[in-house]
């Protein structure tokens, strides 16, 4: 199930308090309108009943998805003594076979949500993600621009087992760019498929 809390907030405009809620975990399955609200951003924003400014909210959730077998445990920023240690759960809850992640950053969650969706290792995709932008186009990771997961799409007769899509945003141009590779086998789990671009 999907949990949540009544914050109250001071609108930093013209200081009005308002009530937002926080959402503490979301069940994508029995919720998934807060899947899109989630994408939407809608899930992050307040909008001060007075002078309508729109506030982004920064705090952590729980997002669960039973289909797919995932938990991402989600916070805005990572903090400065954040140490890295593996999850372990404890067995006998019915959770064999989720994956579990700790993410930090809006768009890392949701690309986190897509690359799971589409039954993706995600580990491997880092891998794609960094060979892409420090090998095959290194002026990606030397202009500090971040490598994204975007979608998938079904086999084509160009593209015949299918095509992976990354992308990054230009702040400069303020553009999108997409980067486009024809999977040739069959599988995206391991290490030993190969693209070409």
């Amino acid at each position: 199930m999907s949990k949540s809390h009544i914050g109250e907030i001071t609108c930093p405009r013209c200081y009005t308090k308002g009530e937002f809620e926080v959402w503490d975990s979301i069940n994508a399955d029995l919720h998934p309108d807060l899947r899109e609200k989630l994408f939407s951003n809608e899930l992050f924003e307040y909008t001060c009943p007075l002078c309508e400014a729109h506030i982004t909210m920064h705090y952590g959730t729980l997002y669960h998805d039973m289909t797919h077998k995932f938990m991402l445990f989600y916070d805005y920023a990572k903090p400065e003594d954040f140490d890295y240690s593996p999850l372990e759960m404890p067995k006998g809850m019915g959770l064999e076979g989720y994956t579990y992640r700790v993410v930090f950053g809006l768009a890392r969650l949701k690309e986190k949500i897509l690359i799971l969706e589409n039954g993706l290792d995600d580990l491997v995709i880092e891998h794609m993600k960094y060979m892409t932008s420090h090998v095959i186009m290194p002026e990606i990771s030397e202009k500090g621009y971040h490598l994204l997961f975007n979608r998938t799409e079904e086999a084509t007769e160009e593209f015949p087992f299918g095509t992976i899509y990354f992308s990054y945003v230009d702040p400069g141009q303020e553009k999108i760019f997409t980067i486009r590779f024809g999977r040739i086998q069959k599988s995206f789990r391991g290490l030993q498929n190969q693209y070409r671009h």
